[in-house]
Formats: structure tokens, C-alpha cells, sequence
């Protein structure tokens, strides 16, 4: 079995001459001092032949090792990089030459056994510069293609020899820069920017009978971020870090984007494409909470398995999806709210004979639109939660109380029927009595419904009920509503103050 932390070494390998927060100079040693500080703090013991010169260094025979700890998996771990030139220019940067003509060698030692894996650094054009001020360095890459791949591999004696593994990823068209500002640096700012993200995976073990390949591609990826008050002494602790003033803006951006995957195993098979061609994400992280949006046009899914009954096909022409949840215990009111949304959402005849064997029912488009907010106390941060709170019996006890909840939108269509609606509840967390142990609600909200008769006809029609089934739907409807239109109904449901329920002004409870 191959160790996670094998994983965190391919990171490490690819990042360690492409980051770092903290070149306050831009020279050689004091970039060569950084990559060396950044091993030591992951763990990594370097070998190094380094020789300098007026231009600079250059590091040979780089390699890495980590040897077993209590967090590791391994016994060790052996990292042999590619030589590294760090030349200074006239303009006072530093630029970092990797020779991408050589290979990286991973070694993991497990056992009584080892596994090696050489990666071909893949590049096209590529310039990577640290510039700037001291005090506030940029980070810039350029290139026309950067990426890694599997070049060969040799498992340890617990595996046959006979499996096959591919991998590669590639990035084209990349322009990445990084800088850093603030009097500790602790203001970075960072945009990504690529034609294409490339991502193949291939594998086949025999002596376990799976196999899988994978394809992923993105196009045109833009990514933005910025945090302020980033580097603290608590910086471990998300509590105290927000307390400080650390915030988070971020926005990513892509074109066309799928993946693709066929997967088998003793337990069946697994096949599908997940596809859209625009999306948009943002996210604001401050001591006032988190706040997350998405949004995506024209996606797709496809899955077929062994274990469904009949492959799944489903459109979207757009989607979007978001909350804004309070973090930290301010002992007051927080808002909160959750948004949804999506607009024709197809499904293929296949998958809808399902629900209708018979072809009976109309099979269009499904529309859907919820916007709730509202305010809530937190007990707690929600950046502590204990372990305890995901095990059984103890998840009923959320750390907050909910004071309002605002239906500010509800739009529903379906079969030709649809529903609206709109709504305040206060709830008063004080009268645990009137509703059997449940805040007490007091508000309104009000609804209508258009389409459901028809929709009714089309049920009994098609067989999907009989009807006196539907006559009892029609009886119940009338509780709750009253006809305002062609075949439409509106209804009103309130919660007062003495603990009643009234729809449209007639008491239910």
C-alpha cells in the first residue's frame, strides 16, 4: 500500500522551488535559505552539493529525506530533485532554473520492501522570477506548459508486477503570480491564470481486478485571491486568527470544464461524465462568517454502475447554490441564509420511465428557486466544534439558536404546476411548551399554487393514482388554500401569538 504521505512528497516536489512566503531579499543564498527552512519544516533532511558563483547558485545532487516519525506511514522517504540554478539579475530578481531534462526519483520504504517512482518534469517556455521590494516580494510564472508525468515505476514485493499505472498532469498557457505585503508579509495577494488544466490518470492492478482511467480538463481558469492578517502567532487556531482581523477573499472562474471515468472493481463497475461550460465561485471569509456562492450554465451528468438500474442522464441549463453561516459565538444575532437554484433541469426519458412507466406524464423542464435567511446565537465557534458533535445521539444538540427565519423567495414548476411563496417566522426559544418542546413560531407566510388541479387529471388519467386518491388531495388542498384564479390557490398560513395556526384565517390548531 502506498502512504499518504507519499502524496504529500509529490506536493513538496513540485512546490518547493515555486513557493515561498517569506524572500524578504532577493538574492541566491537568501532564496536558498528559504528552500531549506521550508524542507526542515516539513519534515526533510537535504543533501546538496551547492556551488556558487557571481551569478549565483546552483544546487546539484539535490535530494531529500524523511525518515519514520510518529505522523508518517513510512519508513522512509527518499526525494531526488532535479538541479536547481538560482540566478540573480541585473534588475535585483531572482530567477529559479530547474533542469527540466532531468528526472525526479521518489523512493518509499515500507517494510521489507520499496517503491520507486521516477517523474518527468514537463515545460515549454517557462520563467520563474521572484522581484519586488524588500519586504514585499512577487512570485511570478510564465509558461507555456508545465506539468509532471509518470515516467517508470517499480512496487514493492507486495504487488505482482504485473499492474499498470499512468499519470500527467499539464497546465498550458499558466501565469501565476504570488506577492506579499504588510509589515510581516501577512497581506498576500495571488492570481492564477491558465488556457488549460490537463489531469490523466490510468491504472490497472490485476491481482486486485481494478482498473480505472480518469480525464480531467479545464479551460480557461482564472483564480483571485487576497487574505489579510494572515501570519500569527495563533495562526493554528481559526478562532483567534478572525478575532485578529484575518480575512479571506477569493473568486475562481473557468471556461468549459468534464471529467470523464471508468472505473471497475470486484465490486462492479462505475462509469460516467460530469461536464458544464461556465462556472463561477466566490467565498468571504471574516469574523463576521463564511459566505459561499457557485454558480454554473449547461451541465451535464452521465453514470452508469452495476449498481443503479438505469444509467443516470440529467441537464442543467443553470445552476447556483450558496450559504452565509456565522463562525465565532458573538452573544448576539447572526445572520445566516441559504440559496438555491435551477433552471431547466432535464431528464432523460430513460431515467423519468421510472417514475412513469406508462409515458404518460409530461417530462419538461423543473425549475427552482429558495432563498432563505435569517438570524441565529451561537453557543459556540463553530471553528471548535468537538469530535463528539458527529457521533450518535449527541448531533441533535446544535450549538444555536434560531431567533428568525426569512422565506424571502420560493418559486417551484414542475409538470406544468408551480408554486410561490413568501414568509417571516420569529421564534421565541423561550416557549418550550406551546409546540411539545419546539420554539414557539409567530409570523406568516403566504403561497400560491397554480397548475395543480390539472396536474391531479394528468395523475388519475395516466393511472399514477385513482381517483378517489385524488379527491382526497383536492379535500385536503382546501384546508390550506382558497381558489383566487384559473386554477390557481392561495393560501396563508399564520402563527400567533397564543400558540395558533390559522390557513387563510380559519384556525387549525
Amino acid at each position: 500500500m502506498i502512504s499518504k504521505k507519499f502524496f504529500t512528497g509529490i506536493v513538496f516536489v513540485i512546490c518547493t522551488f515555486a513557493y515561498s512566503p517569506t524572500y524578504a531579499q532577493m538574492t541566491a543564498t537568501i532564496v536558498w535559505d528559504e528552500i531549506k527552512q521550508i524542507a526542515s519544516e516539513n519534515g526533510f533532511k537535504i543533501s546538496a552539493i551547492i556551488n556558487q558563483s557571481a551569478e549565483g547558485i546552483n544546487i546539484e545532487e539535490f535530494s531529500l529525506i524523511n525518515k519514520a516519525s510518529e505522523n508518517n506511514e513510512f519508513e522512509r522517504l527518499e526525494i531526488e530533485l532535479v538541479d536547481i540554478a538560482l540566478f540573480e539579475r541585473s534588475d535585483g530578481s531572482v530567477e529559479i532554473r530547474p533542469d527540466y531534462d532531468q528526472e525526479i526519483t521518489i523512493k518509499v520504504y515500507e517494510g521489507n520492501g520499496v517503491s520507486s517512482f521516477v517523474i518527468k518534469p514537463l515545460s515549454d517556455n517557462t520563467n520563474m522570477i521572484i522581484s519586488g521590494k524588500v519586504g514585499a516580494p512577487d512570485f511570478q510564472i510564465n509558461s507555456s506548459l508545465l506539468g509532471v508525468e509518470l515516467n517508470e515505476y517499480e512496487l514493492s514485493s507486495g504487488y505482482q508486477g504485473n499492474e499498470l499505472f499512468e499519470a500527467r498532469i499539464t497546465l498550458d498557457g499558466l501565469k501565476s503570480t504570488q506577492a506579499f505585503a504588510g509589515t510581516k508579509q501577512n497581506n498576500p495577494k495571488s492570481s492564477f491564470k491558465a488556457d488549460f488544466v490537463k489531469l490523466f490518470l490510468n491504472f490497472d492492478v490485476p491481482d486486485e481486478q481494478m482498473t480505472g482511467l480518469i480525464n480531467y480538463q479545464l479551460e480557461d481558469i482564472l483564480v483571485v485571491s487576497r487574505q489579510d492578517n494572515s501570519v500569527s502567532s495563533n495562526s493554528a487556531n481559526l478562532q483567534l486568527l478572525l478575532e485578529n482581523g484575518y480575512n479571506a477573499l477569493g473568486s475562481y472562474s473557468v471556461g468549459k470544464g468534464s471529467v470523464e471515468f471508468d472505473l471497475s472493481s470486484p465490486d462492479g463497475n462505475f462509469k460516467g461524465r460530469l461536464a458544464s461550460e461556465k462556472s463561477n465561485v466566490s467565498s468571504s471569509l471574516t469574523e463576521d462568517g463564511l459566505i459561499f456562492d457557485a454558480y454554473f450554465s449547461n451541465g451535464l451528468l452521465k453514470l452508469s454502475a452495476s449498481v443503479l438500474p438505469i444509467p443516470i442522464d440529467i441537464s442543467v441549463k443553470n445552476a447556483n447554490y450558496g450559504i452565509t453561516l456565522p463562525l465565532l459565538n458573538k452573544n448576539k444575532p447572526q445572520n445566516f441564509g441559504v440559496r438555491l437554484g435551477i433552471s431547466d433541469l432535464l431528464i432523460a426519458q430513460d431515467l423519468w420511465g421510472l417514475f412513469d412507466p406508462s409515458n404518460k406524464l409530461s417530462n419538461g423542464p423543473i425549475n427552482a428557486k429558495i432563498f432563505l435567511s435569517g438570524k441565529a446565537d451561537l453557543f459556540e465557534n463553530l471553528t471548535e466544534l468537538s469530535t463528539d458533535f458527529y457521533e450518535e445521539n449527541y448531533s441533535s444538540q446544535i450549538p444555536l439558536e434560531i431567533e428568525e427565519i426569512h422565506l424571502e423567495k420560493l418559486d417551484l414548476s414542475v409538470m406544468g404546476t408551480s408554486l410561490r411563496g413568501k414568509g417571516k417566522l420569529t421564534l421565541d426559544n423561550e416557549d418550550l411548551i406551546t409546540y411539545d418542546g419546539y420554539p414557539k413560531p409567530v409570523g406568516s407566510a403566504e403561497f400560491v399554487l397554480s397548475g395543480v388541479n390539472a396536474l391531479v387529471d394528468k395523475f388519475i388519467n395516466s393511472g399514477f393514482i385513482d381517483p378517489d386518491t385524488g379527491m382526497g388531495a383536492r379535500m385536503m388542498l382546501s384546508m390550506f388554500a382558497i381558489p383566487t384564479g384559473d386554477d390557481e390557490l392561495t393560501s396563508k398560513i399564520e402563527f400567533n401569538s397564543l400558540g395558533q395556526v390559522l390557513a387563510n384565517g380559519q384556525r387549525l390548531r
